[in-house]
């Protein structure tokens, strides 16, 4: 059985000693243990592969046999680096090389060719420990920087394995890149990779732009890379990935006892509790009441700052008192000091909030040995004393300065307490502060300020988006932020919510590993839909107007079953569907070759349009509690009188089924279908065409269509087909936006349609060229171009050849992609709510106005 082999630099497990001398590990918390971790755990065929943190020479042999029979057991497979190698490959060329330089600190950056050996050993001890534990048809997924030699190491060492690599950091431009000795390694190393990931477009361009120049390999349209492996070609993909974090995690964290309890006790130190609360910070906050009232012992001759203290006692009740937050490691790519001086700006401009805004700044250390770690500690310290020692009150200090490790739930209530979260990282690769502080307070106000150098800006764009660097703009960015309305502020965070509760971190693993499956495979590599042209459906989808979505079912919806009984959709799958039924600008079709009794059965209770038989058969939308009683069927005009043709087609089939051990006959209403997927494919085949020519000399007589569709020969009439059963909806001229997705060569009749509707206006499959489409900043300007009466997508499911204008997978594929698209309604619907209040609640959901009643009648 093939399997998943996850590696990263350290395993997501953490090894402590019991007092009797055995072991015990313990799952970590936060970045990849949290991002991936549920996937190992729930997958048995997953194994993880990663540093241990036992340096061996500190172990005796007995010891490192039983740390590893512990990690085994937990399907972690340990690997042990002793100290020189850890300080070369690890503190050394990773985090004193790699980690500067690619965030654009190249001056921090240190090169030492003693470092980039020991990279070069321990990347080298990663592939020989793989090596001899993969299968050839396993699947390697790579995690970050410290591993870029690994996968063409691996594939020198075991050819087949489908390898994918995923960068948590961003990656620079290829004027910085350049300037890295040992740069072109690198990128050799990874072009052993099938997929390589990156969190925004601008990082795959600049990694494609370093390729291009380092290497000089050919890039397509496609941003695939031409590698030349042993005489033959093969192509290295690289996509985005926008990493996601767990919403439910930190939603359900952030409503815990102990983060209420953190919350309330933030709010009461700050002054926007007055009541006792029992926490650990109540005397703190009795201490700030009793300082308050010890104000008038003193006069304004006696201490200067008493004047400034009265001033801001006396506009408690005018202005509410605020919190802000930040949640980092202290690390130079932070922007803390940047970040300090704006905070200090906004005091100085705006004197109002003294005494009124309370900053809780945890700023966890990270390798304090560093000497320039440790400048940037002080620096920050300083900055922190300085604008305490400026601006604090006798019960009020400016700045809350935590330097440690907290663990999840006190910082979620830190979260739930900030009325803005202040993220301003002068780099980064995503940045999930942003994301978990939106999830902490789930359907609650809160303003979020972001830097616009990290690849969450391009996902919360709702947020207050800064440059960093700019100190004025963040200090107006924030004070805007604290002066926000409550409505507001839910509104902009409902929007953004509604995103992230769908892009989580299993979503983006799930994604990634659909998507290295596909480019692995070249049944199904071509015409991908990459990740910049689903966000650009997903983007002309909420930004239209009326929706129109053509789906079929077997093989787009559900697998391919041995027989047609066994498909029958899943609560999941109806429950999908009646969510997409049920947006209000949405009209859904479900367009299949089934019968009018199973879709009746299957669906007819659901919001949907249903076409049966190709199109032989049409129920509109009905939108009642009871609608699979109301539904209406209406069969298509012109059909060929099935008593005339049908005993001669089958005749014909019977034949089939006898030559054809296991195959059967299907009989529908208006059609015939000979089935042979439970039979032995190469007789099955062989017999096929026999079968085929037979009812080609004999349907033209009788206006009939013969279809070769997956594992099965159909026999219809000439006018019914999925083309022409759509196309009245697509010339009604009500809808602008379309989407058709469907598995088989019946489905190319309805992407016809589609593109003949659309004209123009269809989403080319050619992609966009890579020199200037790699730019989000040219795809975004693209989008808003697009002023299309009907904008048309054409999605193909699955292998085989087409006329579709991007591919699928699998019906998987199609279910995470109509998740976009529920998602993306849902935050269209949030940024819109401020309109919709006071209006009936029946007026806002019905969608009884809003569907056609039957098939609209097209415009003269």
């Amino acid at each position: 059985m093939a399997r998943l082999i996850i590696v990263s630099n350290r395993l997501p497990m953490s090894l402590h000693s019991r007092p009797d001398g055995t072991y015990v590990l313990t799952q970590n918390i936060g970045g990849l243990s949290t991002a991936i971790g549920p996937y190992h755990k729930s997958h048995k065929d997953c194994l993880w592969v990663g540093w241990s943190g036992i340096d061996p020479t500190t172990r005796t042999e007995d010891e490192i046999n039983a740390i590893s029979d512990e990690f085994t057991r937990h399907r972690c497979i340990p690997i042990f680096l002793d100290s020189k190698q850890i300080n070369g490959y690890y503190a050394g060329y990773s985090n004193d090389t790699l980690w500067p330089l690619f965030h654009d600190f190249a001056h921090e950056a240190k090169f030492d060719s003693l470092t980039w050996k020991a990279y070069e050993e321990v990347n080298e001890k990663f592939a020989d420990t793989i090596a001899a534990l993969a299968n050839p048809d396993d699947t390697v997924w790579v995690q970050d920087y410290h591993l870029m030699l690994l996968p063409a190491l691996l594939r020198a060492r075991q050819p087949k394995l489908k390898i994918g690599w995923f960068l948590h950091i961003p990656f620079p431009s290829p004027e910085i890149f350049h300037q890295l000795p040992n740069g072109k390694e690198l990128l050799e190393g990874l072009m052993g990779a099938d997929l390589l990931g990156f969190h925004t477009e601008d990082f795959c361009a600049n990694f494609l732009a370093s390729v291009k120049s380092m290497l000089n390999l050919g890039i397509d349209k496609g941003g695939r890379i031409s590698v030349q492996e042993d005489g033959r070609q093969r192509f290295v993909t690289v996509d985005a990935f926008p990493i996601g974090m767990d919403y439910g995690l930190y939603r359900r964290n952030a409503r815990s006892s102990l983060a209420q309890a953190m919350r309330h006790g933030i709010e009461a130190f700050s002054g926007k509790r007055t009541r006792r609360v029992s926490t650990s910070l109540s005397a703190e906050s009795r201490a700030a009441a009793e300082a308050e009232e010890s104000w008038s012992a003193y006069t304004e001759d006696d201490l200067s700052e008493v004047k400034l203290a009265q001033s801001a006692a006396a506009k408690r009740g005018t202005r509410d008192n605020k919190v802000i937050v930040s949640v980092d490691r202290l690390d130079y790519t932070k922007g803390l000091p940047e970040r300090l001086r704006a905070f200090a700006l906004m005091l100085s401009r705006y004197p109002e909030w003294v005494g009124h805004v309370t900053y809780y700044l945890l700023a966890t250390p990270s390798r304090e040995g560093v000497e320039s770690y440790r400048q940037l500690k002080e620096h920050v310290d300083q900055l922190v004393g300085e604008i305490n020692g400026k601006y604090s009150l006798l019960s009020w200090t400016p700045i809350h300065y935590i330097t440690r490790s907290l663990p999840i739930k006190p910082v979620c209530g830190i979260y739930s307490a900030g009325d803005v979260a202040l993220v301003t990282p002068l780099r980064d690769g995503m940045n999930l502060v942003a994301k978990e502080y939106l999830a902490s307070r789930d359907g609650r106000d809160g303003a979020l300020v972001l830097s616009d150098q990290c690849g969450a800006a391009s996902e919360l764009t709702d947020a207050y988006i800064v440059n960093p660097y700019d100190t004025e703009a963040v200090c107006e960015a924030l004070h805007s932020a604290l002066e926000i309305s409550s409505a507001e502020a839910k509104r902009r965070n409902a929007v953004m919510q509604a995103r992230l509760k769908y892009r989580t971190a299993s979503l983006w693993s799930t994604e990634f590993l659909s998507a290295l499956r596909q480019v692995s495979d070249p049944r199904w590599a071509d015409r991908r839909l990459r990740s910049i042209q689903r966000d650009r459906l997903v983007h002309e989808w909420g930004q239209s107007g009326r929706k129109l979505l053509l789906c079929d079912y077997d093989g787009t919806l559900t697998q391919l079953t041995r027989t047609p009984g066994r498909a029958k959709p899943t609560r999941r799958l109806l429950a999908l569907l009646r969510e997409v039924g049920s947006i209000p600008d949405v009209d859904l079709y479900l367009v299949s070759g089934r019968t009018q009794e199973t879709m009746e059965e299957w669906f007819g209770d659901l919001p949907v349009g249903l076409i049966a038989e190709h199109g032989a058969w049409r129920s509109e939308p009905v939108i009642s509690d009871k609608a699979a009683s109301k539904r209406i069927w209406i069969r298509a005009d012109g059909m060929p009188d099935p008593e005339e043709w049908r005993p001669i087609i089958e005749i014909i089939m019977d034949k089939a089924v006898a030559r054809v051990p296991k195959s059967f006959i299907e009989h529908k209403s208006t059609d015939l279908a000979w089935h042979y997927r439970l039979s032995d494919q190469k007789l099955a085949k062989e017999q096929r065409e026999r079968l085929v020519a037979e009812l080609e000399k004999i349907c033209p007589q009788y206006d009939l269509l013969v279809m070769r569709n997956s594992k099965v020969i159909e026999v219809c009439p000439t006018n019914v087909s999925k083309g022409q059963a759509v196309e009245p909806l697509l010339r009604c001229g009500r809808y602008d936006f379309v989407l058709a997705l469907g598995d088989d060569t019946t489905d190319e009749t309805m992407f016809e349609a589609v593109v003949n509707a659309a004209g123009a206006h269809i989403e080319p499959h050619s992609e966009i060229d890579v020199e200037s489409a790699l730019s989000s900043a040219d795809a975004e300007s693209d989008i808003e171009s697009n002023d299309s009466t009907l904008t048309g997508w054409t999605i193909k499911v699955g292998a085989g050849d087409t006329q579709a204008h991007s591919r699928i997978a699998s019906p998987a594929d199609t279910e995470r992609l109509l998740g976009y698209l529920v998602s993306e309604s849902q935050a269209v619907a949030a940024g819109s709510l401020p309109e919709l209040e006071g209006r009936p609640k029946d007026e806002i959901e019905a969608k009884n106005n809003a569907k056609p009643k039957g098939v609209p009648k097209a415009k003269k």
